[in-house]
């Protein structure tokens, strides 16, 4: 009898799969909590919610016919959002669905990351079969330019960069990005928390034929379950990504809400406001516990040190009583836990949950 696995590429063998937040309804029913209880901190999420000028236009969408393969109006909304031209701009399903296009579209023998950072990079380079070059960040968490130069002279022919990082929350200057686009590689700069953060390089594409820009509208504008990412990037190389994408990677809902969340952007970010500001007034009470030591952050969570209980035993023990928060199990970020940025009542609740398990 043929063994279904023997025909599995052999890499694949052991390769982890990318750890994913669970949906809300599975962890309050193991938690034994209703889900409006739970205090859910830990995807970087907009608490806020869909706005409901977006759940109006998808109430009145038509979705039986095929979403427009070409993105022609979508793409023309974007381009005047970031301010560059229509044929730079690629949408997917996510940023994700870009970066597994950019990875396939050029299949490098290696890729650089500096880490600690979103662990998408790394998984969905081993998933196309690239050489992971791990390049450690400093002790404030900056890039090492210098260790980014040498793994391209090792190989890398991809880059990716983060600014704000996740989960650090630093930006990344524009005199590093000058330096690293500089080399010879592809250099992609995820800007998924450039709203929280009030800033982006994007001026940056019209020197460097080898950047591309990422953003999202999963974070700002509320649409993390729609998924809805696009890029931006020199055309040559935008047209060769929509030639090779799913005809139909972005659906009609998603186009719907999209198209929806730019023209009204400066509703929307009355709540990404609110975001920044809780997100500093959680850092400042964080601060009181002597026992936490948050990290500035320029996006809408706070990486928090942890001394005492582990971050994953502190993770476990808010997650009992209901308050989600992300823990890590890499060796750099072992120490920390991650809080997204809520609305004030769910600091509150944080904050409430905190004293009770405080070790001192």
């Amino acid at each position: 009898m043929t063994d279904p696995l023997s025909f599995v590429r052999g890499d694949f063998a052991d390769i982890g799969e990318y750890a994913a937040v669970q949906p809300i309804s599975l962890l309050a029913a193991e938690i034994g909590m209703d889900p409006e209880e739970i205090v859910k901190l830990d995807a970087n999420e907009n608490l806020y919610g869909t706005a409901p000028v977006i759940r109006a236009a998808l109430a009145c969408g038509d979705y039986n016919i095929y979403p427009d393969p070409a993105q022609t109006a979508l793409r023309a909304t974007i381009a005047d959002y970031l301010g560059v031209d229509a044929d730079q701009v690629v949408a997917g399903a996510g940023a994700d669905d870009l970066i597994d296009i950019l990875l396939r579209l050029t299949l490098p023998e290696a890729i650089a990351i500096p880490t600690p950072t979103f662990g998408m990079y790394d998984f969905l380079g081993r998933v196309s079969g690239a050489r992971v070059i791990e390049v450690p960040r400093g002790e404030d968490f900056e890039v090492d330019v210098s260790g980014i130069a040498a793994a391209v002279g090792d190989g890398a022919r991809m880059v990716f960069l983060t600014s704000p990082n996740n989960p650090t929350g630093n930006l990344l200057s524009a005199e590093d990005l000058d330096v690293i686009c500089g080399l010879d590689a592809i250099v992609v700069l995820d800007e998924a928390y450039a709203e929280f953060a009030g800033s982006s390089l994007i001026g940056a594409l019209k020197q460097y034929p080898n950047l591309v820009i990422l953003r999202t509208l999963s974070k700002w504008a509320g649409l993390a379950g729609l998924r809805v990412g696009y890029g931006a990037c020199d055309p040559e190389l935008a047209r060769r990504m929509m030639a090779i994408k799913q005809p139909y990677n972005v659906n009609v809902a998603a186009e719907i809400a999209a198209q929806a969340a730019f023209a009204n952007k400066e509703t929307i970010f009355k709540s990404v406001e609110r975001i920044v500001a809780e997100r500093d007034r959680l850092t400042t009470l964080l601060a009181e516990f002597e026992w936490l030591h948050p990290v500035p952050s320029s996006a809408n969570f706070v990486l928090v040190k942890v001394s005492g209980p582990s971050g994953a035993d502190l993770a476990a023990t808010l997650r009992s009583k209901g308050v989600l928060v992300r823990s890590y199990d890499r060796d750099d970020l072992r120490g920390y836990i991650r809080i997204s940025a809520g609305r004030p009542q769910d600091t509150d609740r944080l904050l409430a949950m905190l004293k009770e398990v405080s070790p001192s």
